[in-house]
């Protein structure tokens, strides 16, 4: 019975929230241009704000996954320690070419974090890119083991 009536002053409640009329300082059907420039301002700071709110997001994924990405390249170092003769060289070769792209995923990474709100997209395809063949030599040298 008591959930009864807590449920139906409820819904009586969000009704009457939701038909409260907001005063308007407008004549209704009419447009100003005072209203296109406040509402075009608020725009354009909304999409800025997305836009550092995107990137900044994207720069703290990547700069986490590099961080991880550290550790397994020492773990595969670390592996491939006691290697012979040939296997050492080619291992080696392996392990400065990920060592290199891993190198380059932190520049690009750096560049994302000095690239302005507006500008960072362009700079996450190539920090992207440079991620995707991190990512493909890690798994090209892990599978030498």
């Amino acid at each position: 019975m008591v959930r009864g009536i807590l449920v139906v002053m409820l819904t009586v409640f969000v009704a009457v929230m939701g038909c409260e009329r907001k005063p308007t300082d407008r004549t209704p059907g009419k447009v100003t241009s005072e209203d296109v420039r406040r509402d075009a301002s608020q725009a354009v700071d909304t999409a800025a704000e997305f836009s550092q709110q995107t990137k900044e997001e994207f720069q703290e994924n990547l700069d986490a996954r590099l961080k991880g990405m550290d550790a397994k390249i020492a773990e595969l170092r670390e592996k491939g320690r006691d290697l012979k003769d040939q296997a050492k060289a080619n291992w080696d070769q392996k392990m400065a070419d990920l060592e290199t792209k891993r190198d380059a995923a932190r520049t690009k990474l750096d560049e994302v974090g000095q690239s302005s709100a507006e500008a960072w997209k362009d700079v996450q395809q190539g920090a992207q890119s440079a991620w995707d063949e991190l990512e493909k030599a890690f798994q090209n040298a892990s599978r030498e083991f």
